[in-house]
């Protein structure tokens, strides 16, 4: 069989899939990666057939950065853009790069995904990271920063949110599907965004499927990357010289002021008092010089670092959030747009986190008190251990893949 793997967004996004298709790969599958430009080299380390589809989601990130730190309306009309240039390069371009493939499984920001798998009569199905994305009234809409709403109000922003949203989506669609596919019009948007049988990538403890839910949403578990790789060396230097640090990293989260940031989370740490391990991602935080108890780090397995660490402070991406929980650590969750602010709120209902601080309000001051709330509470410790013990174990990209191919319509 050979699989197309439709994927535009972060890294959180895009690395998923790509375990998921390296087990496609492993059981004797044909993998193809659509997507954008600045992921080709990976797809390549990876051995998959690469064909350009999509927008840079990093090269929009920047552009918004300031936009986002500070929670203006610029970043929503410079998304409404991306969203439409997006499209546009998607239904062009994903057609070709999908016309030999039998399936295609589209994660992040995929628009023609449903509509190219019509056009080619071939199954599709839309792979989530978060049950934010199912309109339910246990959550807000994830265009809502705020998670704490009642349910009778989120009830109600969905009613009012999603109306337009889907409207919105189905003209754009349906434009689309005319104008590039000739295909007739869809009566749905935002559903047919998701596929007809969503697939929900969380691990059930801590993203369960809502129990009020109106899509026939299936629950593999979480299949981000959890491999045990080694450490760069001067790292593994760094934490065998003291105690435990404080991890601060905001993954594929740009930042306009990365030097400005630096100072602040460096700021922060010198007022707890405590070692650090800064990530530089896609901001590159963590240029220049740094105190001897503060070490720079770019992408490592989280999978090694994480559990000897004495918190982690991070954005609350999808597979982030998963892995500090597994490694029954306590953290800290900065939110910067979308699912970011559920899993947030989530990870703070369940104990194992403060109340989540919005990179919009991110001070040094803030931060400092909740890095230092969180090394002194024992409570927080100890429930952080128990919940980690608690969640699943991994499910195999593989288990996962074959759970795929054997539920697709016959």
């Amino acid at each position: 069989m050979r699989i197309a793997l439709a994927v535009e967004g972060t890294r959180g996004d895009v690395y998923p899939m790509f375990s998921l298709g390296n087990a496609f790969q492993a059981a004797g599958h044909e993998v193809v990666f659509c997507g954008p430009r600045n992921f080709a080299t990976f797809a390549a380390t990876n051995n998959f057939e690469y064909r350009e589809v999509g927008s840079d989601t990093r090269e929009f990130l920047g552009r918004v950065a300031t936009a986002i730190s500070s929670r203006g309306l610029g970043a929503n009309r410079a998304q409404f853009e991306y969203f439409k240039d997006s499209m546009h390069k998607q239904f062009t371009r994903l057609p070709d790069a999908t016309e030999d493939a039998d399936l295609i499984l589209g994660a992040g920001v995929q628009f023609a995904g449903g509509s190219v798998a019509e056009l080619h009569g071939i199954p599709y199905r839309y792979v989530m990271f978060c049950p934010v994305m199912l309109p339910s009234q246990e959550h807000s809409p994830p265009f809502i920063p705020s998670q704490a709403l009642p349910p009778w109000a989120n009830k109600i922003a969905w009613r009012m949110l999603l109306g337009p949203f889907d409207a919105l989506t189905r003209f754009g669609l349906n434009r689309a599907r005319k104008k590039y596919l000739g295909l007739g019009k869809t009566g749905h948007g935002y559903s047919h965004i998701l596929s007809e049988h969503p697939i929900l990538a969380t691990d059930p403890l801590l993203a369960p499927v809502p129990s009020e839910c109106s899509m026939p949403v299936e629950q593999l578990g979480c299949i981000h990357d959890h491999d045990i790789e080694p450490l760069p060396e001067k790292l593994e230097n760094f934490l065998a010289q003291g105690s435990p640090p404080v991890y601060v990293g905001f993954g594929s989260m740009t930042d306009a002021t990365p030097v400005a940031t630096t100072r602040l989370i460096l700021q922060a740490i010198e007022r707890v008092g405590c070692r650090a391990i800064v990530s530089e991602g896609w901001a590159g935080l963590g240029e220049g010089a740094l105190p001897a108890n503060v070490i720079r780090t770019g992408p490592v397995s989280h999978a090694s670092l994480f559990p000897r660490c004495a918190a982690v402070v991070h954005h609350g991406g999808a597979g982030t959030t998963t892995r500090v929980a597994q490694a029954g650590v306590p953290q800290v969750i900065v939110p910067h747009l979308l699912d970011q602010y559920w899993w947030g709120k989530r990870i703070m209902n369940l104990g194992l986190a403060p109340a989540p601080l919005p990179r919009a309000r991110l001070t040094a001051n803030r931060l400092s008190e909740l890095i230092a709330s969180v090394l002194d509470n024992e409570f927080l410790s100890h429930r952080a251990r128990e919940v980690g013990k608690q969640i699943a174990p991994d499910l195999t990209p593989r288990i996962a893949a074959d759970k795929i191919l054997s539920r697709l319509p016959s």
